[in-house]
Parts: C-alpha cells; structure tokens; sequence
C-alpha cells in the first residue's frame, strides 16, 4: 500500500476513535500502536497531533477562504520548484479521491464538463493540441484506426443523424468543387514564393503587384484566392481592392464577355458585404498600364466613392 494512503487511512481512524471520547493510551492499545510522543513519527500521540493540525487548518480555511492560495502563491515565487514537487507527490492521491467522491455523487461527467470549457476559455487551442498528441501517440501504438472505428461506432449508437448532419455542414463550409480546384492548383507548376496559381498569366500577374508593392507578399486565402462562400477570388489587395484574372470563355457550355463576367462577381461580392469595394477584371497582360495606375490610385489615393466598374 502507498505509505500516504496508509498514513491517511490511520489518521482518519485515530480521529475516529476519539470523537467517540477514548482515551490516547486506549487508542494505542486498541491499535496496537507505540504511544510515544508527538515528535517521534508513526506513534499515537503524533497522529493525535496530525488530527489536531488537520481539525485547526480546516477552521483557518473557513474563517479565511484565501488564506492558503496567498501563502501558496507567495511559496511559489520564492521557490518555484515547490509546486511541482508537491504536484508530483500529491496529484494523483488527490485527483483519485476527488474523482471517488465525485462517481459517488453521480457528478462525474458534469464536473469534466465544466472543466472541459474554462480549459477551452483559458487556452482555446489546448483541446486541439492535446487531441494531435493522442492521435500521434495512437499512430505509434498501431491503435489509431481501430480506435477511430470504435469511435464512430459508438457515437452513430449514441447519435443515429449526426454523421450525415456533420457532412452536411462540412460540404456547407467546404464544397467539393472547391476542394478539387485547391487540390489541382498545388500539383500546377505555376509557383510563386510558397504559392500556387491557376496559370502562368495569374502567377506574373502576381509578381507585378509584389514590384509594384501592391502587397509585400502572396498569402493563400488571405490576399489570393480569397474565399467568398463557395467561390474563389483572385485577389484581394491591400484589403481594398479585388482583382480577377479570366480570359472570358468562348467555347463551351457557358459563353462569357468581359461585361458578363464582371456582372457576375459584382454581384457575388455585393451579395457578401463588399458592395463598395472596388473590382477591376484583367482578361490579358497586355496593355495593362490603365489598369495597374487605377489599382495604385485606388489603394493610395482612394476616392470617396469606391465602387468603380471597369
């Protein structure tokens, strides 16, 4: 047995023994104990002291709740291996007992609960990084599939619809057509500082705004191919400005114009809270100078009215 649990265990029946009024040398007998002396560990009259401590210590936290946390804060400045000392010797004796009272009282989900969402307030991205570490440390094991299969058994027992409500809405936030065109862009060998284009047109294009310092660099998502619901738009400079590179299509099911297409994604950022940011359509590379100036006057020299149509 774990020599704290013990000394616990004997403590709580020493205790015992004497709020039903027997004697310490009676005590002794009765636990075939040494009486010694207060000082000397192990015998009746030091665990009477140990009762003692624990009964007077109990009073302090009533009478004053943050007696403890202050000392507690301020040993933990002077010596800051203390608490992890202490945590390394008592967590766990702790932690079993608190989680015994806790299954008694039928409390034990709710408390991790709770537990659960001030961790998540305090550090929003510790959930994630603790799941990543058990599904690395799963992998190792060889575990991970079974256990993910075991997983999904469970919560379609638990939970009939909420597979199919959670492809709903991951096809909601992520359409498949936009996933593919994602996917096929990195295979493309149009690269330009860590970023992937659709065509070497849009990656030169690119690389004129970055000469031009129209922005410092490329970022996915962030100024190219910035995502409005399930569409993608090129450009997005200076969070003023969007650009689209499209050679209208003239083949096909869909014919477009130049006029068309702005139309089109006119109305796509009207509709999405961007109606006075301006757009300017480059369906080639040359003859681009118009353009380019207007962009840069836009960005630097914006006029009251942003809406302009190309």
């Amino acid at each position: 047995m774990n020599k704290d649990k013990k000394h616990i265990q004997i403590r709580n029946k020493i205790e015992e023994l004497m709020d039903k009024g027997l004697s310490i040398e009676k005590i002794a007998k009765k636990l075939n104990l040494e009486l010694g002396t207060r000082f000397i560990k192990g015998t009746v009259k030091w665990y009477r002291y140990c009762v003692r401590a624990k009964q007077n210590q109990k009073k302090a936290i009533e009478k004053h709740p943050n007696l403890y946390s202050k000392a507690g804060k301020i040993a933990q400045q002077k010596h800051p291996w203390i608490g992890y000392e202490l945590g390394k010797k008592y967590a766990k004796i702790m932690g079993k007992r608190r989680m015994e009272q806790l299954r008694k009282q039928g409390k034990i989900s709710e408390y991790f609960s709770k537990m659960s969402k001030k961790q998540k307030e305090m550090y929003p991205k510790q959930s994630r990084k603790a799941m990543k570490k058990a599904h690395e440390t799963m992998k190792k094991n060889g575990t991970f599939y079974k256990h993910q299969r075991e997983a999904a058994f469970k919560c379609m027992e638990k939970h009939p619809n909420q597979f199919k409500e959670m492809s709903k809405k991951a096809h909601e936030l992520y359409p498949l057509a936009l996933l593919a065109l994602e996917s096929r862009r990195r295979n493309y060998p149009y690269e330009f500082m860590n970023c992937f284009f659709d065509s070497n047109e849009e990656r030169k294009l690119c690389k004129i705004f970055v000469e031009m310092k129209l922005m410092e660099k490329p970022v996915e998502c962030k100024n190219i191919h910035f995502r409005i619901k399930r569409c993608h738009i090129d450009f997005f400079l200076k969070n003023k400005v969007f650009v689209e590179y499209h050679p209208p299509r003239k083949f096909g099911r869909k014919i477009e114009t130049l006029k068309s297409y702005y139309d089109e994604r006119r109305k796509l950022l009207d509709e999405n809270g961007y109606k006075n940011y301006p757009l300017i359509i480059f369906d080639r590379l040359r003859n681009t100078e118009n353009k380019l100036n207007k962009i840069k006057s836009l960005i630097f020299n914006p006029p009251q009215t942003l809406l302009m149509k190309i």
